[in-house]
């Protein structure tokens, strides 16, 4: 009966379209470089430090854009400071967890409460390719600050500032499709057509907010987030046209659901819709006076993960499959060696790129994460974790 609620719950998610909003999520792999997802993410993870390294390279080819091609690199760490929970995929602060006379989870003796941590990151992403006109890199530093709210809710928020320096040379070629960009210095095609030699380079400072917000039973996990970059409209002029253009705010948000299925398999089914080139204060999206480089991109980013529980090999292998606005495919791979490795792999493809020639996107990723003091391995205590990043 709990298997069946479940599962149903799970399609019933997987299958609406959330009002919400949330960042441009280029990658397949989207939890793979959670800082870029929500700064409030900084730190959300079983263990003391973590270090991660997700690569991409995609390729699309329309009709309206032709063949492009681009690589992405994405390498993030994210360290833990002060007391946090013993119990669930908390790494234990003094080697033991704490519980009650009633066997209460998560609570320590008195005089040593444990109300939260802070999580301290940096983040480095780059994209570009030997026949695009456009390259990029952004470093962003993020500090979040994490609640415990009772024994069963956490909550916590995060601030964020990151480096970006854009880089823009013609005479390397015309290979650029907005799909397959890393965003944050946007084509202006209306420039570019015109001049073959033109070059330019910028740099600009930005600031991203973010929050979340979960709760935890044996049954089910439930998280929600949210965020805003962009958010004072920083200047990415590559092409000295003196028009300044700015960057408008994409707001982010996300559902993280973890479900009980038996006591073989588990579920964590995840959501992104994120909508970008959002004006503060605008009551419409500005349609009537935006150009293609700067028009509004939204999309819709599902996917559901089954993790083996409580595995009696330190090497195990967990599976899922995503989907972008229900028009392409991601089958996933997850490969957990004990507490220390991650090494995950997805393939994005597109299911009907004659329809939707937005989504002629092919995307194939890599990631490894290296984890130093967790508590578990990915499938043990599986119901009682909180950390699903």
């Amino acid at each position: 009966m709990i298997f069946k609620k479940s599962l149903s719950l799970a399609l019933l998610l997987l299958t609406c379209q959330m009002a919400l909003f949330a960042q441009n999520a280029r990658f397949s792999q989207i939890g793979t470089a959670s800082q870029q997802l929500n700064p409030s993410l900084t730190g959300r993870f079983d263990g003391k430090a973590r270090m991660s390294n997700l690569f991409g390279w995609y390729t699309s080819d329309n009709p309206k854009n032709g063949y492009a091609e681009t690589q992405h690199q994405n390498i993030a760490f994210d360290i833990k400071f002060g007391k946090y929970r013993t119990s669930g995929d908390d790494a234990a602060s003094n080697g033991t967890a704490a519980t009650n006379k009633n066997g209460a989870k998560d609570e320590t003796p008195k005089g040593k409460k444990q109300n939260g941590y802070w999580g301290l990151g940096v983040n480095y992403y780059h994209y570009g390719a030997s026949k695009s006109p456009i390259e990029a890199s952004f470093i962003s530093l993020s500090v979040a600050r994490h609640f415990y709210n009772k024994s069963n809710k956490f909550y916590g928020f995060g601030i964020q500032v990151t480096n970006a320096s854009g880089n823009l040379d013609r005479t390397k070629g015309t290979q650029y499709d907005r799909e397959i960009s890393g965003g944050g210095f946007p084509n202006r095609p209306e420039i570019m057509k015109n001049d073959s030699s033109l070059t330019g380079k910028q740099t600009y400072t930005d600031f991203n907010i973010g929050a979340y917000y979960g709760m935890n039973t044996e049954p089910i996990m439930f998280e929600i987030g949210v965020s805003l970059s962009h958010l004072f409209y920083p200047v990415f002029d590559l092409y000295n046209d003196n028009d300044h253009p700015k960057l408008r705010h994409r707001v982010s948000s996300y559902s993280n659901l973890r479900l009980k299925l038996n006591s073989k398999w588990g579920l964590v089914q995840k959501n992104v819709y994120w909508r970008e080139g959002l004006y503060y204060r605008s009551k419409s999206d500005h349609s009537t006076d935006t150009t293609e480089w700067d028009a509004p991109l939204e999309s819709f980013w599902a996917g559901v993960e089954f993790f083996k529980i409580n595995p009696k090999s330190n090497i195990n292998l967990n599976f899922g499959f995503n989907t972008r606005s229900f028009r392409t495919l991601m089958p996933y791979l997850n490969l957990n060696i004990g507490k220390y490795i991650d090494l995950r792999y997805s393939y994005e493809m597109p299911i009907n790129s004659r329809n939707f020639r937005a989504y002629s996107a092919k995307r194939n990723e890599i990631g490894l994460v290296l984890s130093y003091g967790r508590n578990t391995s990915r499938g043990t205590n599986f119901y009682k974790k909180v950390n699903f990043w």
